[in-house]
């Protein structure tokens, strides 16, 4: 009796744990549909703007793992979505930045005052109105988050909105801050 209730034990134990291995990223409850990179690939040459029209690389975030997310202000899930992505850009340690690019065509004008309405503090604005760095990353629907590991590689990707200060999601931060070699493994783009 008391070994069948041990194998139950057990066996409940195994199931309601995550369903991965340790050694892959945790993909699961609102990362569920994050897509995972099949290849490495190099940094990508993307820039975006300031509102003051300085131009940023994601050369500039190297040594950190980069959460950039693609929004504008005629997307309804994309306005759902940014207090989640302010939330966690709120107390994060150094070695992540969360970059939030609005491919709104009007720029500043529109997207700073849409932000300003829904109150968002730790998000810094970034403008790609012309739409060049979300067409050389291939964004393809509104909002599209990608995940860019320590030395601009992509991780992977979320289409569609996210609860991005779930635990889901920071446990996946943590695992590609915590394993900076994880694409190391993947077949190079060439």
């Amino acid at each position: 009796m008391f070994k069948s209730a041990a194998l139950l034990a057990t066996a409940a134990i195994l199931f309601s744990a995550p369903a991965f291995a340790a050694d892959s990223p945790p993909l699961h409850g609102q990362m569920e549909t994050f897509e995972l990179a099949e290849k490495a690939r190099p940094r990508p040459d993307i820039a975006w703007t300031t509102p003051d029209g300085e131009v940023i690389t994601l050369a500039e975030f190297e040594g950190k793992v980069v959460l950039m997310n693609f929004w504008a202000t005629w997307c309804a899930p994309c306005l759902r979505e940014l207090p989640s992505l302010d939330r966690l850009a709120n107390g994060l340690d150094d070695g992540i930045a969360v970059v939030a690019i609005s491919i709104d065509r009007q720029g500043e004008a529109v997207a700073g005052r849409t932000m300003r309405k829904l109150a968002l503090t730790d998000l810094k604005l970034y403008l790609d109105a012309k739409s060049t760095a979300a067409r050389a990353l291939k964004v393809q629907q509104m909002p599209t988050t990608v995940m860019f590991d320590r030395r601009g590689r992509e991780v992977g990707r979320l289409q569609g909105a996210a609860e991005w200060d779930s635990e889901e999601a920071r446990a996946l931060l943590r695992y590609v801050t915590a394993n900076p070699d994880h694409l190391d493994a993947l077949p190079t783009e060439k």
